[in-house]
């Protein structure tokens, strides 16, 4: 077992650390060395450091381990946790960033300078290309070097986690651009031509509002009902580590949405083309690949479908997910009520449609102002002589 050591509050700002030096050879006693700091959390942790290293002391179990086999350690015991999309994210963030970054460093020499000249060279060209990485992705990179240096704190091969000491980027609000009707309607007119599936899955995403996975996994005829005009939506397909895995919805509710006439219409005619050359199709995925209709299709393939058409379409850039912010923000736009919206798009809370969509939703501003300017103008309006009556009796008011 390593050398260990602790923080105690004692007081507002006021800390005592501890730092274990190993058994007395004589008394057999266990000895500590001790000392009282005060300032923030932060400054405690470093002070326990120096006093680490005054007392001469050092974690043991891991002394010589490097990042590379701490990160993939770390990853190996916690990923059976995780849900498909999140081990396959941050075993990326591992391979292409923080492998290459910082891989042969030693855990313990590890320091808050490393990291932060890390993320300053993911900022000019951390991507597998050479490119910048963006703001997000490096802030993602920092939440899963914290993690795996926690871990090594549990694991007593460290005393404090540089990276609570580091810099990461803020993060910058994005502004959210969906595609125009004009831009879904001109890409539906491309698609229709080029792709007729692909049209499907993009008229599916515009008046739905459901996520790529839904619509690649949830998607069998037997989830689609054309008596009611309705989908239900159970499970979703999203790629993890060894390839595309069937998970439960995000918000592991299945939810049913209603289905506008034309779009029923353009189902039932498919539908209709594959029963005609195979008699049972009940069972098979909408979007797949083989005749039998068991193997979706793979997310990254339609998203790269998708982009293929969208520029041959001469469209400008919007991204595929950018379809169901179209289908939330115009039906706020013309009135739909907000908790329909939330329930459409499978939101556990209309508070989340707010958040995201608050700018989509017409007539408060626009209401506010034209109160305001009315309030004035009906003031502006009065006589000079009962402005100045009402000033006086206000000033009465107050100094009551």
């Amino acid at each position: 077992m390593g050398v260990t050591g602790s923080i105690r509050q004692r007081g507002v700002n006021s800390w005592e650390l501890r730092v274990y030096r190993g058994t007395d050879p004589t008394t057999g006693h266990r000895r500590w060395a001790t000392r009282t700091v005060r300032g923030s959390r932060t400054e405690a942790q470093r002070e326990l450091v120096d006093l680490a290293r005054v007392a001469n002391v050092a974690p043991v179990v891991g002394a010589r381990t490097t990042m590379t086999e701490l990160l993939d350690r770390w990853y190996g015991v916690s990923y059976v946790s995780w849900a498909p999309t999140t081990a396959r994210s941050v075993r990326s963030i591992i391979d292409q960033q923080l492998v290459p970054g910082i891989g042969e460093v030693l855990v313990r020499e590890l320091t808050a300078v490393t990291i932060d000249e890390l993320y300053s060279r993911l900022r000019v060209s951390g991507r597998t290309d050479g490119k910048a990485l963006s703001v997000g992705s490096v802030r993602r990179v920092h939440a899963v070097l914290h993690r795996a240096l926690a871990q090594a704190m549990r694991w007593e091969w460290i005393w404090t986690n540089p990276a609570a000491l580091a810099s990461p980027p803020r993060s910058e609000p994005v502004e959210m651009r969906p595609p125009t009707p004009h831009d879904v309607a001109v890409l539906l007119a491309h698609t229709a031509e080029a792709d007729p599936l692909l049209h499907l899955f993009v008229v599916l995403a515009a008046t739905t509002g459901a996520r790529r996975g839904q619509l690649l996994a949830a998607l069998r005829w037997t989830d689609i009902d054309l008596e009611t005009a309705s989908i239900s939506f159970q499970r979703a397909l999203v790629e993890g580590p060894s390839g595309p895995v069937l998970v439960p919805t995000k918000t592991r509710r299945s939810h049913r949405v209603a289905l506008d006439p034309g779009t029923s219409a353009l189902l039932a005619a498919w539908l209709a083309g594959i029963a005609h050359a195979q008699a049972e199709v009940r069972d098979r995925f909408i979007f797949c690949y083989d005749e039998d209709g068991t193997r979706p299709r793979k997310p990254n393939y339609v998203t790269k479908r998708f982009i293929r058409s969208r520029k041959a379409a001469g469209l400008g850039h919007f991204r595929l997910h950018d379809l169901r912010h179209f289908m939330a923000t115009q039906m706020l736009d013309v009135g739909v009520a907000v908790p329909i919206v939330a329930a459409r798009l499978a939101h556990a809370r209309a508070s989340t449609t707010l958040n995201v969509y608050a700018h989509a939703v017409p007539g408060g501003d626009r209401h506010a102002a034209q109160q305001l300017s009315r309030l004035l103008a009906e003031v502006m309006s009065a006589s000079p002589a009962k402005l100045k009556a009402n000033s006086a009796q206000s000033d009465v008011g107050a100094a009551r």
